[in-house]
C-alpha cells in the first residue's frame, strides 16, 4: 500500500497507534454483541438439556474465529484507511481526503475556519491520540473537517499552523478590504 503523504502528513504525521484504536473500537461493539448472543444461547442450551452441549462447543468455535477473522478484516480496512488519509495545507485551503472505498474529500479556505480544537475520545486518551477539528459555517465541518489519530506534538503543531494562517489570511484580506474602501 502507497501511503498518500503530503508535506503537512510529513511534518504533522498521524499515528500508526490510529489503525490498533480504529481497530479496537469497531470490533469492540461486535465482541459485546456475540458475547450476549452466546450467553442467551449458553442460557437456552443449558435449560434445554445436556444433549446440547456439543451444539455450544460448536458455537463458540464458530463465534471465535468469526471474531478473529472479523477482527483480521477490521485490522487490514483501518491500515488501508490509515494509507490514504490525505491531509495538507495549501496557501488558501486546508484539503482533508479520507475513505478508501467511497473517498470523500473536503476543501475549507482558510476564511471559512470558525475554530480550531482538538479532543480526545476514551480510547485516544488510552493511545495517546489526539483529533483536530475544524470548525466553519458548513454542516459537513463537524462531521469531516478533522484530522484524527496525531500524536500530542503534532496535534498541537497542527493547531497551530492552523490557527497562524487562518489570522494572516483573516489580516490580509481585513488590510485589502480598508485599501479597497479607502480608494473609494
Amino acid at each position: 500500500m502507497k501511503i498518500s503523504m503530503s508535506k503537512t502528513r510529513e511534518q504533522f504525521p498521524l499515528s500508526e497507534k490510529k489503525i490498533i484504536k480504529k481497530t479496537i473500537k469497531v470490533n469492540l461493539v461486535l465482541d459485546i454483541i456475540v458475547l450476549v448472543i452466546w450467553i442467551i444461547a449458553a442460557v437456552t442450551i443449558g435449560f434445554s438439556g445436556g444433549a446440547s452441549v456439543g451444539v455450544l462447543g460448536v458455537t463458540t468455535v464458530a463465534a471465535l474465529v468469526f471474531l478473529t477473522l472479523f477482527f483480521l478484516v477490521t485490522y487490514l480496512y483501518q491500515k488501508w484507511y490509515w494509507s490514504v488519509y490525505f491531509y495538507e495545507l495549501t496557501d488558501d485551503f486546508i484539503i482533508i481526503k479520507k475513505h478508501p472505498i467511497t473517498p470523500t474529500e473536503i476543501t475549507i479556505p482558510y476564511e471559512r475556519v470558525q475554530d480550531v480544537y482538538v479532543d480526545q475520545d476514551l480510547l485516544d486518551r488510552f493511545f495517546g491520540l489526539y483529533d483536530v477539528h475544524l470548525s466553519s459555517a458548513t454542516v459537513s465541518s463537524g462531521i469531516e473537517a478533522h484530522i484524527d489519530g496525531v500524536e500530542k506534538q503534532a496535534a498541537d503543531g497542527l493547531r497551530k499552523a492552523l490557527l497562524e494562517t487562518v489570522q494572516r489570511r483573516i489580516s490580509k484580506n481585513r488590510n485589502q478590504n480598508l485599501n479597497t474602501n479607502s480608494v473609494n
